[in-house]
Parts: C-alpha cells; sequence; structure tokens
C-alpha cells in the first residue's frame, strides 16, 4: 500500500503539509517546479476534450494551474447551495458505498478473506524527464490493460465467489494516478494466497508501459506491498468523526482497516483539509491528481457487478 490503513480524524487521507517521502514509482526526489510546470495534456489532446476550466488561450493549463483551479472550483461549488461539490459526491456516495459493500460481504460471506492489489507506474519517460498527468492517466487505465488484469483475477480466483471495487488516487508525493484492487473473497478454508493474485499483477507489469517490478514489491505471506491477503482482516474501532453515524450502523459488522483505508484514497476527499485552521494542509500534489480526475475520461472508480449501491 501507500499509505498505512490505520483510521483518522477526518475522512481525508493520511498526507504531510511540507516534507513527506515519495511513493513507489515516484522519483525518490521530486523536482516539482519541472513536474509543476508540465501541461497538464499533451498538445495532441484537443482543448474540447478538457473541462472549460482547464484550458487557457486554447491549451491545456499547467500542472500547478491545474492545481489552482481545482481548488478554487471545487471551493466556490461546495459554498454553491444549488451545486454537489466533487468532495460531497465523494463524501456521501464513493466512500459510503464502500463501506456498505464491506460490511455486505461479511454478512454474505460465510469467512471472508480479503485482498488488495495496488498497480503503478513511473511518472517520468526514459530520459528521466516527466510525462504529463493525462499520458500517465491513460497508461493506467488502458481499457485492454485493465481488461487483462480482470480476467487473470477472474482465473485465479475461479473456484471463489468474491467481487472487488477498484479506486484509483493520486501520490501525495508527485500526484501520480495508481489503483487499488480490493477484493472480499469468500474463502471457507482460508486457501487464498498472492499465488492467486500474482498473476494479474503480472499482467499490470507486461502490458502497462512505465510499470516496472521493482515498484511492485511484495512479501509471500502477503502481509505487506504490492498484493495483501488477510484471512483475518483486521477492523477499525473508530470511524473518522464526521462519519460517525455510519459506526453506528455497521454493528456487528466493523469495517475492514482495507476497506476504509480504500475509501479514503478517493481524489476528491483532501480538499476538506485544505481550508479549516486545525487541519494539517495537504500535500498540493494530491490537489494537482485531484484536478487529472476530474478532466479524466478514465473512471476512477470501478466495482464489480455484485456490488450493492448505496
Amino acid at each position: 500500500m501507500s499509505r498505512n490503513g490505520n483510521t483518522k480524524s477526518s475522512i481525508s487521507r493520511p498526507h504531510s503539509s511540507s516534507v513527506h517521502s515519495t511513493e513507489p514509482a515516484d522519483p525518490d526526489v521530486c523536482d516539482d517546479d519541472s513536474r509543476r510546470a508540465q501541461p497538464l495534456a499533451p498538445d495532441s489532446v484537443k482543448s474540447e476534450r478538457l473541462p472549460e476550466p482547464f484550458v487557457k488561450d486554447g491549451e491545456p493549463v499547467t500542472v500547478a494551474e491545474a492545481g489552482e483551479t481545482y481548488l478554487k472550483v471545487q471551493r466556490a461549488n461546495w459554498n454553491d447551495d444549488t451545486l454537489t461539490s466533487k468532495h460531497e459526491r465523494h463524501k456521501h456516495e464513493m466512500y459510503p458505498r464502500i463501506l456498505e459493500a464491506d460490511r455486505h460481504f461479511q454478512r454474505e460471506y460465510d469467512s471472508l478473506t480479503t485482498a488488495m492489489l495496488t498497480r503503478r507506474l513511473s511518472p517520468l519517460d526514459e530520459t528521466g524527464s516527466w510525462l504529463t498527468p493525462w499520458d500517465c492517466n491513460g497508461m493506467l487505465h488502458d481499457g485492454g490493460i485493465q481488461r487483462s488484469v480482470r480476467e487473470a483475477l477472474d482465473y485465479g480466483l475461479d473456484e471463489f465467489i468474491f467481487e472487488w471495487i477498484a479506486v484509483t488516487a493520486p501520490t501525495t508525493s508527485a500526484g501520480t494516478p495508481h489503483e487499488h484492487i480490493y477484493l472480499w473473497i469468500d474463502d471457507a478454508d482460508d486457501e487464498v494466497t498472492v499465488d492467486h493474485l500474482s498473476p494479474a499483477l503480472d499482467k499490470h507489469l507486461k502490458h502497462c508501459e512505465n510499470a516496472y517490478q521493482e515498484h511492485h514489491r511484495y512479501r509471500p505471506d502477503g502481509t505487506e506491498g504490492a498484493v495483501t491477503v488477510r484471512h483475518d482482516p483486521p477492523v477499525v474501532t473508530e470511524y473518522p468523526e464526521s462519519l460517525s453515524e455510519i459506526l453506528e450502523r455497521s454493528f456487528p459488522y466493523p469495517n475492514t482497516r482495507g476497506a476504509q483505508y480504500l475509501a479514503s484514497q478517493l481524489a476528491h476527499l483532501p480538499i476538506a483539509d485544505y481550508y479549516p485552521d486545525d487541519r494539517e494542509t495537504p500535500p498540493q500534489a494530491l490537489f494537482e491528481g485531484a484536478a487529472l480526475a476530474w478532466v479524466s475520461p478514465r473512471n476512477w472508480f470501478r466495482a464489480s457487478q455484485g456490488v450493492p449501491a448505496v
């Protein structure tokens, strides 16, 4: 995982205001000036494919301008009672849906095993130059790659009943999109191991440009890394303060930490910590990544057919 699954007092993701280590696949030392000077999308992307706020003089804005625009527009939407901001949609729709799905499968499956597969890619090209966020997004979410990964999961877990939710999030260090796939598996005899999931990761490494093995390490016992497996999933005992009602409704099935972690990765949650004086200011890279989530033609939230709607 890119960040740990511990619960926090707000629904935003764990983050640091200024000093933070880089996440796997991001360069060890991020040249933020060069990164933020890159255009949000390459010149080949026609301006009409981008939302109007992210186009200036007929061209895509820079990464820096995209983050600033995101904050400005979302704050305005948040304060307008006639509009629903992207933060509010994630907080009140997507976040509860993930947690309710988690409780649902705890009820439905006799013996629950959870697993998580994380897909990453480097934001640098072969010369060491920054790729545009648009290009990174396209590489990660290529339809053929997603299909190959999904088919490998279906094949590897063919003997089991399972469902999944996938959430794409920006890294705190460079705003690079990466995807977490969380699986609920009916596994009565605790048979599932990393070997059931690693072929799906191999498909990602084989077909996703800029995806490298060194950024997808994991332990054979499934306790840490790009592939994790939990036969006795740890649960959270305290939910974020603003979602305390969910805890009351969760009895006798408190949410697994993995599901709460997945929910906390939703790209439009961190803005809640940007304005309050008593909150730690998130890294600007998260808002630049959230701007990418806004303009993306690819879906940053996916779910299998058996995941219930809220």
